[in-house]
């Protein structure tokens, strides 16, 4: 997987060919593949970084690994942090820098940024929700490597966080995290009223969302036609879409973004089906509250 990126770090733009198959074709990482517990693997590309994970992954406890680039991170952009309120607990360990071509890991000496929020709840931005690093919200702690430290915590620490690779050189880590226990996700009492047609075409853009998770945005034209479908109708099952397993593409936050859309024209709707869906607990309490704030 090659791609060319531009990063803004501290108003810097750099030219990064990234050489990802390299990486993941190397020894080095091959004899890491066992943490996984499995051969049977999935590369997901996100904006800076690359997840690699079980192609099938457990109910409970999640195990990946994060491969960032040189100045690369984990969040959607280098000034966000990502909600995780899936997770009741996650922890990272930094294995060091990889070349593909060394039998080990160099040492990684204070050159992960990681970026946390001090609770489960911050101001977060309009549009998404995703929250801009704040001073007054978050904390900053500089990382090494071999030690595990915890990125969240059970009481909400860290449930906003990002990871920053300070270095010039690509950097591994393997992630840890417990899940919270998650609902399961329930469309037909929605779909009842509907042609086998209608029912079709939301299953298969509700599929098309999954497997593209936010990259979903780029395609503009699929968005303008799930816009189209009756609000009445899709904003429910959005709201259930809420309690999808997350797999490294931020499903969870696309299903959210959607409902932001829906919104703009849809308003009282929305508010509407987010009141009935707190009353009722049909989705990820973070994620109703934060629609909830959003739209008042």
């Amino acid at each position: 997987m090659i791609l060319t990126k531009y990063l803004h770090n501290s108003n810097i733009t750099i030219l990064m060919k990234i050489n990802f198959d390299d990486i993941i074709r190397s020894t080095l990482f091959k004899k890491i593949l066992k943490f996984l517990g499995t051969e049977d693997i999935k590369s997901v590309l996100r904006p800076a970084c690359f997840i690699v994970r079980p192609n099938i992954e457990d109910k409970k406890i999640i195990k990946r690994i994060i491969v960032l680039p040189p100045h690369g991170f984990t969040s959607d952009k280098i000034g966000l942090l990502d909600p995780h309120p899936e997770a009741r607990e996650v922890k990272i360990k930094i294995l060091g820098k990889i070349n593909p071509v060394k039998k080990g890991f160099k040492p990684v000496v204070k050159e992960v940024r990681f970026n946390f929020s001090f609770k489960r709840s911050i101001p977060t931005e309009k549009s998404s929700p995703y929250a801009k690093f704040s001073q007054q919200d978050c904390g900053v702690q500089l990382k090494s490597w071999k030690n595990w430290f915890y990125v969240v915590k059970e009481n909400g620490w860290g449930n906003f966080h990002s990871l920053v690779n300070l270095s010039n050189e690509w950097v591994v880590m393997l992630l840890e995290k417990e899940l919270a226990d998650q609902k399961s996700i329930d469309i037909t009492p929605y779909l009842k009223k509907l042609s086998q047609a209608q029912v079709k075409k939301i299953g298969d853009s509700l599929q098309d969302i999954l497997l593209a998770g936010d990259d979903i945005f780029k395609n503009k034209a699929f968005v303008s036609n799930v816009l189209k479908f009756p609000p009445k109708i899709l904003i429910p099952v959005l709201i259930q879409m809420l309690n999808v397993q997350e797999t490294g593409k931020h499903e969870n936050c696309t299903f959210f973004a959607f409902l932001l859309k829906f919104s703009k024209n849809n308003k009282m709707i929305v508010v509407e089906e987010v009141h009935k869906a707190i009353k009722l607990k049909m989705a990820p309490y973070y994620y109703l509250e934060d629609l909830e704030r959003k739209l008042r």
